[in-house]
């Protein structure tokens, strides 16, 4: 993971002058946000500690991109030109990029959220791409679902080093737990009749663990944006997943989550799948 965490903090050195700090999710925001949490004494979680699987491993890097640098096509140059200063090639042609480190290959894609209708006409969108008005060798992969990007996310400094050895604190942001739930919902519903059942395990144990790490305030935002939301198409598809797949504790997201539990070296008892099913169904009502 150091390899992942040394990409960022080179990204956030090439990039002193965007509005935000680097906005992390994936599987490796996950990982980041839960490493703190378990640093932290005395604090309150819907489940406790030592029910979250353990923090897993990833192999990429998911950059979501606010609003605001998604439409300013100096913002998205800057980063383009940060890619190719620190070595990175594209892997899909302005969209996903690859870099080989001592330590196997660092994947960057870039993911952004709509924009509002007032700054449409301030972006080219051909799903699933996106990018600003202007030319520019970058774009974000359009994710509809991605919604109250922006808002309130959890923030955290590493203590990290940078590909030439140097260390300093690097302020990362990761997405509310609203947003990262529809992302991971909808993840999981696109993988859920995969062959390789193990994508929608790992989908399923992910929807988990953001459920099990939610704090008081957290907990209180997610039902605020759900209600706020709850007539939006990505909301109401959010509703129709949960009461598909997580109905009760027999069902096909129950049926995954084992899975990924059991690949994460969890038993059965572990995983509290019934209070899963239950929050969920409480954030987004069939």
């Amino acid at each position: 993971m150091d390899v992942l965490v040394t990409a960022l903090w080179d990204l956030s050195r090439e990039l002193p002058d965007l509005p935000t700090p680097l906005l992390v999710g994936g599987g490796f925001g996950l990982y980041l946000k839960q490493r703190h949490l378990e640093e932290q004494e005395d604090l309150w979680t819907l489940m406790p500690g030592e029910l979250w699987p353990p923090a897993r491993a990833t192999e990429d890097v998911d950059l979501l991109i606010p609003t605001e640098i998604i439409v300013n096509v100096e913002h998205m140059r800057a980063i383009r030109a940060a890619l190719d200063r620190l070595g990175y090639r594209p892997e899909v042609e302005h969209f996903q990029f690859v870099k080989d480190t001592d330590y196997g290959p660092v994947k960057v894609d870039l993911l952004t959220c709509e924009v509002p209708p007032e700054l449409a006409d301030r972006v080219q969108v051909k799903e699933p791409r996106i990018r600003p008005i202007g030319h520019v060798a970058l774009h974000a992969y359009l994710t509809k679902e991605a919604i109250e990007l922006g808002v309130a996310p959890f923030e955290l400094t590493l203590h990290a080093y940078g590909s030439g050895g140097e260390v300093r604190e690097l302020a990362v942001r990761v997405p509310n737990a609203f947003t990262y739930l529809l992302m991971k919902l909808h993840a999981f519903r696109d993988r859920v009749n995969d062959p390789r059942k193990n994508l929608a395990a790992h989908h399923a144990l992910d929807i988990y663990r953001i459920v099990a790490m939610l704090t008081r305030d957290e907990y209180d935002l997610v039902k605020r944006l759900a209600s706020d939301h709850r007539g939006e198409d990505a909301v109401v598809a959010a509703g129709r997943i949960v009461g598909e797949a997580f109905a009760d504790d027999r069902s096909l997201g129950a049926l995954r989550l084992r899975t990924g539990a059991r690949d994460a070296g969890l038993g059965a008892r572990d995983v509290r799948v019934k209070d899963l099913v239950a929050v969920l169904r409480e954030f987004f009502p069939a």
